[in-house]
C-alpha cells in the first residue's frame, strides 16, 4: 500500500481476488470482464487493512482461467490496484462544512462524512443561530460552504451494513481546538495580520 504524495488518506493498494466470466462471455478480454466484476463487488467497501475503496485503477494480472463441473462460468485469479481512503487518528484533513446541525457540524472529507462537536470548534463558546454557528467572544461563524482544517481524533470502525440505512460505512471525529486548524479563510487572515504587525514592530 503506498500513499499518493500530496493526499493525505489516500492510498494505491494492489489486492488479489478470484473473478468469473459468465458463459455468454467467453472468449472476451478477461481483464475487462473482470475489472466490471471488480467494480461491482468493490467500489464503496471497506477492505480491513486497505480502506474504503473508491476506484479500481487497473487489472495487472489475470491467470488462466478454470472450469468447475458445478458451474459454466470460467473463473481465474485477478490481481489488481485500487485507489482506497483510510483516515487515521492524528492526521489533518481539509474539507468543506455540508451542513451545521444541533451539536456541531457535518464536514466532507474525501468520501465520506467527517462531524465536528460544537466543544471541538475553537478556543470558544460557539452558538447556533439561523443554521451558522458563532464563536460568542471572536464573532468566528462557521456556515455550509466554508473551508476549514481540522485534526482527525477518532474514526469509527467499518459497517457493512450501513449504507443499507442510508448511513456512513465509517465515521471520522474531528477537533479544531489547536493553533492553525479552524476556517481556513481566518487562518489566512490571522497570518496576515501578524505580518503586519511584525512589520510594524
Amino acid at each position: 500500500m503506498s500513499n499518493l504524495g500530496g493526499l493525505d488518506m489516500y492510498y494505491l493498494v494492489t489486492l488479489t481476488d478470484i473473478a468469473f466470466v459468465p458463459p455468454d462471455q467467453i472468449g472476451d478480454d478477461p481483464k475487462k470482464i473482470a475489472e466490471q466484476y471488480l467494480r461491482t463487488k468493490y467500489l464503496g467497501k471497506f477492505v480491513s487493512g486497505a480502506g474504503l475503496i473508491v476506484d479500481i485503477v487497473g487489472i495487472e494480472d489475470v491467470s488462466l482461467g478454470k472450469v468447475f463441473i458445478s458451474s459454466p462460468a470460467v473463473y481465474f485469479k485477478a490481481r489488481f490496484r485500487a485507489l482506497s481512503f483510510l483516515p487515521k487518528v492524528q492526521e489533518i484533513i481539509e474539507g468543506e462544512i455540508d451542513k451545521i446541525v444541533t451539536h456541531g457540524a457535518i464536514v466532507k472529507v474525501g468520501p465520506v462524512d467527517g462531524f465536528i462537536h460544537i466543544s471541538q470548534l475553537g478556543d470558544d463558546v460557539f452558538i447556533q443561530r439561523g443554521g451558522v454557528l458563532q464563536g460568542r467572544k471572536t464573532k468566528i461563524t462557521y456556515r455550509p460552504g466554508d473551508k476549514i482544517r481540522a485534526r482527525v481524533t477518532a474514526v469509527s470502525k467499518p459497517d457493512p451494513t450501513a449504507p443499507k440505512r442510508g448511513e456512513p460505512i465509517i465515521r471520522i471525529a474531528l477537533s479544531c481546538r489547536q493553533p492553525g486548524l479552524g476556517k481556513i479563510e481566518e487562518e489566512k487572515e490571522k497570518r496576515k495580520e501578524k505580518k503586519e504587525e511584525d512589520k510594524g514592530g
